[in-house]
């Protein structure tokens, strides 16, 4: 069964760039290594620069695991975390209605 979540954070305005980069750097990883990551969709605010929200979809349970334990998953714990003004809120969802279906 497919999992779907966001991640929403707010970072320190001084890192924004930093925190763009990394989102880059992330999905790049997950483009190339991780066939069980169906969606990666990181994207920033327009009023407000300062906030991100990504968009994950999983196959299953196996991709989340595989993403969650991935050293590319490392590297933005690292370099993102820190700047972050409140923890990264992550949140499931259940599929009400799908355009594909």
């Amino acid at each position: 069964m497919s999992i779907y979540m966001t991640a929403r954070f707010r970072v320190k305005r001084h890192a924004i760039e930093k925190c763009r980069q990394a989102l880059k750097d992330l999905v790049a990883h997950v483009r190339d290594n991780e066939p069980c990551t169906i969606v990666y969709l990181a994207q920033q605010e327009i009023a407000d620069p300062t906030r991100f929200l990504s968009i994950l979809i999983f196959e299953n349970e196996t991709g989340l695991l595989l993403h969650r334990n991935s050293p590319a998953s490392a590297r933005f714990v690292e370099t993102v975390y820190p700047e972050t003004l409140d923890p990264i809120e992550f949140t499931e969802y259940n599929v009400v209605a799908d355009r594909n279906e």
